[in-house]
């Protein structure tokens, strides 16, 4: 298939980081280009095509892939599953969390290439290119789309912030000290500042921590 990207449908650079978008994509022509090496997500009909994530990016995010992974394969509580998997909400919404848990009562909506459905547990690490997407497309659809719990971390500002169905809170430099209590995985309680102090508390250490609990 041929695939022409009609640039600049939107073009937004910043040094080495870029969103471009293409609109009015249907999920057919979604899927006849995406792949498990593209960056792609259908978000509300537009196709979005993200930058090469940044070196904090993919560190917050080996470092939490690890702790989950390795409390879920621990406990049998769910299972863990990364960037380039696509979470299938309708025709117009085919998009890519970095994080995703999806608990063993949900295990059918596992397919081969997708989620087919809701995670229970979402978790967005934003960047400068993907911020204003993740904070008002995203998280705004992901609640009403019905997943229980989503975690959206701000490595600018070393914020944390929990959305669950009708309530929200907020872990900052200042509690940055206080336990997150997940509600979807009750055993698996961290604490922000080992997120933002990697080396202090490497994740082979923190994870003997969560499970000692």
């Amino acid at each position: 298939m041929e695939f022409i990207l009609d640039v600049p449908s939107k073009l937004n650079l910043k040094g080495e980081d870029y969103l471009l978008m293409k609109f009015n994509v249907s999920e057919k022509e979604f899927w006849e280009i995406a792949n498990e090496d593209s960056n792609f997500e259908l978000i509300n009909g537009v196709l979005i095509i993200h930058s090469p994530a940044s070196t904090e990016h993919e560190e917050l995010f080996g470092y939490l892939n690890f702790l989950l992974r390795y409390y879920t394969e621990h406990t049998k509580h769910g299972k863990v599953f990364g960037s380039r998997l696509v979470m299938r909400l309708s025709e117009k919404w085919n998009p890519e969390p970095d994080l995703m848990v999806i608990l063993p009562k949900h295990y059918e909506r596992i397919k081969e290439t997708r989620i087919e459905g809701p995670a229970d547990l979402v978790i967005e690490i934003l960047s400068p290119t993907t911020r204003e997407l993740d904070l008002t497309k995203k998280l705004p659809y992901f609640r009403r789309a019905g997943i229980g719990e989503i975690w959206i971390i701000d490595p600018k500002n070393h914020d944390i912030t929990i959305y669950w169905e009708k309530e929200e809170k907020k872990w900052s430099r200042e509690n940055a000290d206080v336990y997150i209590e997940s509600r979807i995985l009750p055993e698996f309680k961290i604490k922000p500042i080992w997120i933002w102090e990697r080396e202090k508390y490497p994740a082979s250490k923190v994870i003997e921590s969560i499970l000692k609990k």
